[in-house]
Formats: structure tokens, C-alpha cells, sequence
């Protein structure tokens, strides 16, 4: 039976092949301006992976909204131009293209451009907290007159219609809610007034479309501040009356506000559960009769399609899932799910907004934007016979390696060098020390909230396991054996091991210290106390969720920093509200720019870097979250005698999965 999920859509005047949508996000891959050829690589990738309808990065529709060094300037005169060449290769692979038309606002950036924000009141954003000027008609009138010519701008690039952004980062989202709308002409006060606005854009832009063109609509219908936003109720008889005007083709349904930001359909973490905002948009279906998209973490394909043919929604968006795999669609579409490199909801590197402007990458796919020729996407309907992992005892070992490309650690970095070598045809053989692979990822899975982690091992292992190749678990390796063995190539990727951080403490070798590995392996200190200690050198996911985990088991926790707030990496991957909120009731105490001076039996004496002041304070265990060192014994004993050696991962440095990925596969390229 077909799955619906795959069924085509009708869009207004157009037909998409599926009904899958890839959502507009900041890809920071702009050029003066306008889409480059990165951009169309990067759309064209998704396309040829089978999605249905790819929406643009956002294209501002007037020069008051600068929000970022790379945005993407709608009304210049060289958009057209820009747009026809991406939405060409986009179009050539079969899926529709939808250029996103947006205005951000108070949520906007003054930092690029040095004039003021524009907005319907002169509420501030709670992140920036800059107050934005109040607009006045002729601004109005304006930014209207700006979303119809960039419309016209997405006909004359040959896209097939638009998406007005009315959800995250939304001028026209503002003027909707109570929460940032507080003006008292046609614009504020009630419903109907507020709704003017994007009432006067809708048939703006209408007019250009003429009827042959998509309309789209990606609507914010609850923004989680129910005392003066947008309620669900609200939301929907909003999304009711777009939908009665005729103008509006599909509606994609979200939830969040300038309050809740982490809830965004593109920053929910992995602490979020799956296909959050599901219901709201089964609420919208109901009350319109276009298509609703859902959004909202939305996984897999087992998950939309459950969706889909639940009649809760009439499609999907997705976004990260295609980041970390483009054939997503072909691979589900063919029955190969199992295939699908899964995303994990990390919000590392895909979440690139800001000072820094990097590039969109992504933690598990080092082909975001360089596809590699010989990339799984090329074998979706390959026959290669599934073969089991042989478990060798070392008395079973192989007799010789001479011909083999040996892998020592199979944590991302050897698991995916060894994936890349076998696609190439390689015999690869993998060891690996401990009882099962996965390594630091597969123990950081352990805790709190983390478990999605394991599906990139799991990926891993089933696509070596599929190809053959040979993983030997609970085998370590010496320098001395793997000399004997006269082997090919040899990578070492033996990871990290804890270390005694920038400048050891003094008493970190006392029985009650742990790090934090040993703590994820079940270990505690001995004896009845349960008051803990955490220094926190490193202000990462591992260290804060292992905090999570103890404050759950009931220890009275105390956590160290020297930084001047505890969870700083947390802000960029919007985890860190949500964590604060399920540490708190627990007691959890947070004690920043204070140093560790030593620990000693039963306490751990701090000072303040500003009050300078010691004390000590009670500790039955402390645990030590401080950086880890490359495990490089084995690379450095073998450095110089074989003729060809490599190392990838934490093993170099210790640093992100990201990292261990992209260097596992350059490996498997080098084999």
C-alpha cells in the first residue's frame, strides 16, 4: 500500500510531488546578498533526494531589516536573476520552489545596518531588549509595497510562489499578537484590526501572483504566553479567516513566541518531545479546508507519515532531518528508512544566527554542503546482502592484515571512516576496546534526555554491518601486535580519556573524585552522603546533563563554574531555559566566577574571583567536569613505523561529534 506521506499535494494553482515540505532556515551562504552557487547546491541536493516542495532561506523585503551579516536582500534588482539560477536545478529534480518573504522586526539586529528596528509597538525584544521605533502608516505602506515586490521578484526567478512568514522572527506576527501589538489605530487593539496588516500584505502580494502562483502562509498559532499572546483559540480563527479569504493556499502551523524561542520548529532540542506542535495544526485542518503542514520536530518518516495518515495534517515540514540526510524521502519512499542517517536534535551545528556567521553545517553529516560523489544517496537501491558483525575471540583473529584497512576505536570518527572505506571497496576491519561501540557518544546517551544520541551509532553500525565490515568489540590492540601484523593502513581512533583539568586541583586523586565518564557508568562515591560538588571547567551538554542525572537520583548538588553563569553552551543550541527548569526543583545551587582551590576529604574550598574570600563547601562526592585529553598512546607508538597511519576524532583533540565525523570520513577516503 502507498504511503501517503508520498501521495501528491495540490498547492493552490501547482502540484508537489509529496507531501513533504523542507522549511526555510538561516544557511549563512549568501553572497553579497543574494543566493550563491553554494545555495544552489545545497537546494538542489534536497530536491534530488525526493522532498516535495523546498521553502528559500528568507528574503528580507525591505532595507529596515538587516538581522543578519548574510541575509538575503529580496528587493534587489539582482534577485530575480539570482533566484531563476537555484530555483532551475531545484526545479529540474522535480520539487517545487517557494521563496519565503519576511520582515523580522523587533526580532531583527541594528548591529549591520545602524538604524533603528521597526516594529507595530515599541515593545522590546526580550533577547536583545532593544526598544524598536513604533511604525508609522507610511512604514506601513511600505513594507507592504516590499513583500509585493519581492513576490513579483520570486515570478520573474521561476519559482512556483511565495511563503509569507507569520510564525518566528515575524513582523507580521507582532502586529498579530496582544504580546507585542499595543497601538490604538486601525492596526491595534482587536482582532480585526490587528489582522490589517497581513490582510493588506496577503492581497499585496495576491495581486502579483494573479491566481498562478503559491500563496503560503507559515503561521505562528500559539505563542506559549497565554496572559497576552496568541492563544491556540486565536490562532485558529486567525488561520480560519486567511483561509476564507481564497488568497491563501496552505497554511504551515507553529507554535512559540518572543518568550519561548527554543520552541521555534527550528530549535526544539532533542529534550523536546517529537511532533510538539502536532495538534495545533490538527486543530487548523479542522477549521480551514486548504492544506495544513505540520512542524515541530517532526523526525522521520515513520513519524510524518503516521501524521499524515492520522488526518491530523495534510503534510510535513521538515528541516533539520533533511539537513542530516537530503534522501530522506528516497530512501523512505523505497522502504530503506534504516538507511536514513537519522538527525539527532543536537542544535549544534546547524544553528548558525549569530556574531559568528559560520557556515550551516551539521553534527552527523560532513556532506551538507560538498556531497561526496560516492555518498550512500548513490546506493539507495543497491542489493549489497546484509552480513553480521563477526565477534572474534582473539584466537579467531585474522592471520593476516596486509590487504585490510584496520580501524582501532569505533566511536563516530572509526565507525564512519570505516562505513567510508567499505563504500569504497575496502576490506575494513574494526577494533574496538570496550564491550560495544559507540564510545564517548554512546556513553553520553546514558544520560537524561540524551538517548536520541545512540542513533547515530546505531546508523553507523548498521551501515558497516550492511557493507561488511569486520568490527571486533572488546579487543584492545597493541602497538607490538598491530606491528606483526604488517597491516595496509591503520587509523587510530581511540578517542578521549578524562583528564585533571587546565590546572589540577589538589586532591582531585582523592577516592571520593569522579569525572564525569564514571559517573555516567553508574559509578558514585562510598558512603551514605549525598551532597555533590560539580566543578565545571567546561560548561558542556555532557557535564550539565550529567548534573541533571544526579539532582534526578536525589543528590544535593552544587555546581562550580568560573564562568559568570553556569550552562554558557547551552544558550547557543536553546537548551538552556528548559534545563534550568527541570534542575531548579530540585535544589540544584549555582555558583558562578568562583575558583576551586583544593578538594579535600568530606569538602571542596572555593574563592570567589571577586570577593577573593575562601570557604568551604560540603562534599561527599565531587565530580570533576573538566576537559578531557586525546587518548594518542597508541598513534604515538606507531608514528614512524608504519607507512601509512592516520588518526581522527578526539584522539587528535577532543572536540564535537562533528568534528570526529568529518575526520572519519576524510580517513575513509585517505584508506
Amino acid at each position: 500500500m502507498e504511503k501517503k506521506l508520498f501521495q501528491p499535494l495540490s498547492l493552490g494553482p501547482r502540484e508537489a510531488r509529496n507531501r513533504l515540505i523542507f522549511g526555510s532556515h538561516t544557511t549563512n551562504l549568501a553572497r553579497h546578498h543574494l543566493l550563491s552557487e553554494q545555495h544552489g547546491d545545497y537546494y538542489a541536493s534536497r530536491a534530488e533526494g525526493g522532498v516535495g516542495s523546498i521553502v528559500l532561506e528568507e528574503h528580507s523585503v525591505h532595507p529596515s531589516d538587516f538581522s543578519y551579516e548574510a541575509a538575503l536582500f529580496g528587493y534587489l534588482p539582482a534577485t530575480p536573476a539570482a533566484l531563476a539560477r537555484v530555483s532551475a536545478r531545484i526545479r529540474a529534480a522535480g520539487a517545487l520552489t517557494l521563496v519565503q518573504l519576511n520582515h523580522n522586526g523587533q526580532q531583527g539586529a541594528s548591529d549591520h545596518h545602524q538604524r533603528e528596528l521597526w516594529a507595530p509597538s515599541p515593545v522590546p525584544d526580550v533577547a536583545t531588549r532593544e526598544v524598536p521605533k513604533a511604525m508609522e502608516l507610511e512604514d506601513i505602506r511600505a513594507v507592504i509595497a516590499g513583500f509585493a515586490l519581492v513576490a513579483q521578484h520570486a515570478v520573474r526567478g521561476e519559482c512556483d510562489g511565495v511563503e509569507l512568514q507569520v510564525a518566528d522572527r515575524s513582523l507580521l506576527r507582532q502586529f498579530l499578537s496582544p504580546l507585542t501589538n499595543q497601538r490604538n489605530d486601525a492596526y491595534g487593539g482587536s482582532l480585526e484590526n490587528r489582522l490589517r496588516f497581513l490582510q493588506e500584505t496577503i492581497e499585496a502580494v495576491a495581486s502579483v501572483l494573479r491566481g498562478s502562483y503559491i500563496l503560503g502562509v507559515r503561521l505562528c498559532v500559539d505563542e506559549l504566553a497565554p496572559w497576552a499572546g496568541l492563544t491556540p483559540e486565536q490562532g485558529v480563527e486567525i488561520a480560519r479567516r486567511l483561509a476564507e479569504t481564497g488568497r491563501v493556499h496552505y497554511l504551515t502551523v507553529t507554535m512559540g513566541s518572543i518568550l519561548s524561542t527554543h520552541l521555534f520548529p527550528f530549535h526544539a532540542s532533542m529534550h523536546v518531545a517529537p511532533g510538539y506542535a502536532v495538534e495545533l495544526a490538527a486543530a487548523v485542518k479542522e477549521a480551514v479546508s486548504i492544506p495544513v503542514f505540520a512542524a515541530g520536530r517532526i523526525m522521520d518518516a515513520e513519524q510524518a507519515e503516521a501524521i499524515v495518515a492520522s488526518g491530523r495534517a495534510d503534510g510535513v515540514e521538515m528541516i533539520r532531518p533533511l539537513i542530516a540526510d537530503p534522501n530522506l524521502p528516497r530512501l523512505a519512499e523505497a522502504g530503506q528508512s534504516e538507511r536514513v542517517r537519522p538527525c539527532l536534535a543536537c542544535n549544534q551545528g546547524c544553528q548558525v544566527r549569530g556574531l559568528l556567521n559560520a557556515a550551516l553545517s551539521c553534527n552527523v553529516n560532513p556532506d551538507v554542503l560538498h556531497p561526496w560523489p560516492a555518498a550512500p544517496s548513490s546506493l539507495a537501491g543497491s542489493t549489497t546482502t546484509t552480513t553480521s558483525f563477526p565477534s572474534r575471540s582473539s584466537a579467531d583473529r585474522p592471520s593476516a592484515l596486509s590487504e585490510a584497512f584496520v580501524v582501532v576505536g569505533a566511536g563516530p570518527a572509526g565507525l564512519e571512516a570505516a562505513r567510508t572505506a567499505a563504500l569504497r571497496g575496502r576490506r575494513v576491519i574494526l577494533f574496538e576496546r570496550e564491550s560495544e561501540p559507540g564510545g564517548a557518544v554512546a556513553l553520553a546517551a546514558r544520560a537524561p534526555g540524551r538517548a536520541d544520541l545512540r542513533r547515530i551509532i546505531d546508523y553507523l553500525v548498521g551501515e558497516c554491518q550492511r557493507l561488511g565490515v569486520e568490527l571486533q568489540t572488546g579487543r584492545a590492540v597493541s602497538a607490538t601486535w598491530l606491528l606483526e601484523q604488517h597491516p595496509g593502513a591503520v587509523l587510530v581512533a581511540t578517542g578521549a580519556r578524562a583528564g585533571q583539568g587546565l590546572l589540577p586541583i589538589p586532591g582531585h586523586d582523592l577516592p571520593h573524585v569522579l569525572d564525569v565518564r564514571r559517573i555516567l557508568r553508574g559509578e558514585r562515591a562510598n558512603g551514605a552522603g549525598r551532597r555533590a560538588v560539580v566543578v565545571d571547567e567546561t560548561a558542556s551538554h555532557g557535564l550539565l546533563s550529567t548534573v541533571e542525572l544526579l539532582v534526578n537520583e536525589g543528590w544535593q548538588v552544587e555546581i562550580v563554574t568560573e564562568d559568570w553563569y553556569v550552562g554558557r553552551d547551552l544558550v547557543a543550541t536553546h537548551d538552556l531555559p528548559a534545563w534550568l527548569g527541570r534542575v531548579l526543583p530540585h535544589g540544584l545551587v549555582m555558583t558562578p566566577h568562583t575558583s576551586v582551590v583544593r578538594i579535600e576529604p568530606g569538602q571542596v574550598i572555593v574563592r570567589d574571583r571577586f570577593a577573593l574570600a575562601e570557604r568551604a563547601l560540603p562534599a561527599d562526592m565531587v565530580v570533576l567536569g573538566v576537559y578531557e585529553q586525546p587518548d594518542q598512546d597508541l598513534y604515538l607508538a606507531l608514528k614512524g613505523r608504519l607507512a601509512r597511519l592516520r588518526r581522527a576524532g578526539d584522539c587528535v583533540a577532543p572536540r564535537r561529534i562533528e568534528q570526529a565525523i568529518a575526520e572519519g570520513r576524510q580517513a575513509g577516503l585517505w584508506a
